[in-house]
């Protein structure tokens, strides 16, 4: 829960809508958070009038091995803290 994945940078965008491309060229460069409820490997958002949903449902081809996790240990000020280093120190 909280474990910070990455689109791999060599996943093929080519099949999917441009809207959809937009998503996960995001998903390359930040990531997400995985959480542990719902469906395996489910992503999922805040319903917006703006997206449409059958764009969407693209994201569902997506397996979870097209992702890779982060080591997000050397942004930890402590073991014992939830506050992380800014950016550049």
């Amino acid at each position: 829960m909280g474990q910070r994945f990455r689109l791999k940078a060599g996943f093929a965008l080519s099949g999917f809508s441009p809207a959809v491309q937009v998503i996960l060229k995001a998903l390359k460069k930040y990531g997400m958070l995985l959480a542990d409820n719902g469906s395996a490997w489910y992503i999922s958002g805040v319903p917006d009038e703006r997206w449409n949903n059958d764009h969407l449902h693209e994201l569902h081809q997506i397996p979870g091995s097209a992702f890779e996790a982060v080591d997000t240990s050397s942004l930890m000020v402590s073991p014992h803290s939830g506050a992380i280093r800014p950016a550049g120190n």
